[in-house]
C-alpha cells in the first residue's frame, strides 16, 4: 500500500511539473487566467505590422454563394482578418472561416462576425425610428434582446447597431434606421438597445456585441445625400450631435 502511494505520488508530481511547464510555454494573451489588459498589451506586442492592419480590416462572407462554390469564398479571406460582415446562417461555412483564422494564422486571433441587426432579425419588429414614436424603453430594450439571441444563435457576434445620428432632413434616406430629431431621444433610446443587444454579461451566448454608428455629425449630410460633406458649426456640434453620445 506504501508502495503505491509513493508511486502515485510520483506520477502526480510528474504530471503537475508537464502541466506547468506547459502553462509557461503558453503566451499570456491566450491565458484565460491573466487579466485582460495583460493579454492584449502580449497580444499586441507580438503583431506585427501586416497583422494590425489585418485586424483593421474587413471582408464579407456568405453574400450571393453558389451552391457549386460553397467553401471557396473561405479561400479569399486573409487567415489575419479582423472581421467579416456575415451574410449567412450556415454553421459549415462560420467553422471553415474561423477554422482558418485559428489554425493558419501564426497567432491564431479568431475573426469577429458582424452584421446590421437594426430592427430584428429573423424576428422583423418596426423600424427605429418607429420605436422611438412608442417612449417605450422597456419594450425596445426587450426587442433588442430578441434580435441577439437569434443573431448570435446564426452565428453573428456583432452588430452594427444602434443609429443614434441627428438626422432633421427627411431626403436622407438613413433616417429610418435612427430615433428621430432630437439628441435625448437618440440617447436614452441608443442605451436602451444597447443594455439589449448586450445584456449585463458579454459572456453570454444569447448576447452580441453593440456599435452605435456613425461618426458626429454623420446625419446632417447636405440635401440628404449620403457620403456627401456637412458643414457643421462649433455652436450646433457642442448643442446637439455631441450630447447624445
Amino acid at each position: 500500500m506504501k508502495k503505491l502511494t509513493f508511486i502515485s505520488c510520483i506520477l502526480l508530481g510528474g504530471w503537475l511539473s508537464g502541466a506547468m511547464a506547459a502553462d509557461k510555454t503558453q503566451p499570456v494573451y491566450k491565458s484565460a487566467k491573466a487579466p485582460i489588459e495583460e493579454r492584449v498589451n502580449d497580444l499586441v506586442g507580438k503583431m506585427t505590422l501586416e497583422e494590425k492592419i489585418q485586424q483593421l480590416n474587413q471582408y464579407t462572407l456568405g453574400r450571393n454563394n453558389n451552391a457549386n462554390n460553397v467553401g471557396e469564398e473561405v479561400k479569399g479571406i486573409p487567415a489575419e482578418i479582423g472581421s467579416v460582415i456575415y451574410f449567412d446562417a450556415d454553421a459549415q461555412l462560420r467553422n471553415a472561416a474561423q477554422k482558418k483564422a485559428m489554425e493558419e494564422s501564426r497567432l491564431g486571433i479568431p475573426i469577429i462576425f458582424g452584421y446590421d441587426v437594426i430592427h430584428g432579425f429573423r424576428t422583423v419588429y418596426p423600424i427605429s425610428l418607429a420605436q422611438a414614436c412608442s417612449w417605450n424603453l422597456n419594450l425596445v430594450e426587450d426587442a433588442c434582446a430578441i434580435a441577439a439571441q437569434e443573431a448570435r444563435m446564426s452565428g453573428v457576434d456583432w452588430t452594427f447597431s444602434p443609429m443614434i445620428d441627428v438626422a432633421r432632413d427627411g431626403r436622407w434616406g438613413r433616417v429610418a434606421e435612427g430615433y428621430g430629431e432630437d439628441p435625448y431621444t437618440n440617447a436614452v433610446f441608443g442605451v436602451a438597445s444597447v443594455k439589449g443587444y448586450q445584456g449585463e454579461d458579454m459572456s453570454d451566448s444569447k448576447r452580441v456585441a453593440s456599435c452605435l454608428k456613425h461618426y458626429i455629425g454623420y446625419g446632417a449630410f447636405e440635401a440628404g445625400r449620403d457620403y456627401v460633406y456637412s458643414e457643421i458649426s462649433n455652436q450646433t456640434l457642442w448643442d446637439t450631435y455631441i450630447p447624445h453620445i
